[in-house]
């Protein structure tokens, strides 16, 4: 065993990926590309999101059309995912790029987390959408859901656009 060295499970991966990163690293286009991607991903879904979460804001109070609104919001979904993983896409190739820097950052880890929260949040959003347009759309414990869901997921997309800029910032 003598001469033999140990490699981490997070070294043994970058040596994987080692052909990705030199790729990236050494191209502008490809980094340019890769962060429109994410960057990009980010808005379209942040900001659909965003939009919807004040338009049921609004539509949880008393004199709002529930019934038409949580249609509306149906459609949304499809779009905010969609945009949601071209983010996470392009996430996972910038961490492949800077793996070892990146795995051993506690801001990185806590942008994951809150990422992860916010994907929480989005499904259950989605199951209280869905119980009110099987049930009564006028339902108010399940608008009070909507609702709060709503205030939780503007200050998750913050949080997340927060943290995200800090990271390039911290080593």
């Amino acid at each position: 065993l003598e001469g033999l060295t140990t490699m981490t499970v997070i070294q043994q991966i970058a040596q994987l990926v080692a052909p990705w990163a030199d790729f990236y690293n050494g191209s502008s286009v490809a980094q340019s590309a890769v962060n429109f991607g994410h960057f990009g991903g980010m808005m379209a879904a942040g900001g659909l999101a965003l939009a919807a979460d004040r338009s049921t804001l609004r539509a949880a109070g008393p004199e709002g059309d529930k019934a038409g609104y949580l249609r509306e919001l149906s459609a949304v979904h499809p779009l905010v995912v969609g945009a949601l993983a071209v983010t996470a896409l392009s996430g996972l190739l910038m961490f492949a790029a800077d793996l070892e820097s990146l795995a051993v950052m506690p801001v990185f880890w806590l942008k994951m987390g809150l990422v992860g929260v916010l994907l929480l949040n989005g499904y259950q959003m989605l199951r209280t959408e869905r119980a009110l347009e099987r049930g009564d759309a006028a339902d108010p414990k399940g608008w009070r859901r909507l609702r709060i869901a709503s205030l939780v997921s503007l200050v998750l997309w913050f949080a997340v656009v927060l943290v995200g800029s800090i990271l390039p910032n911290v080593s």
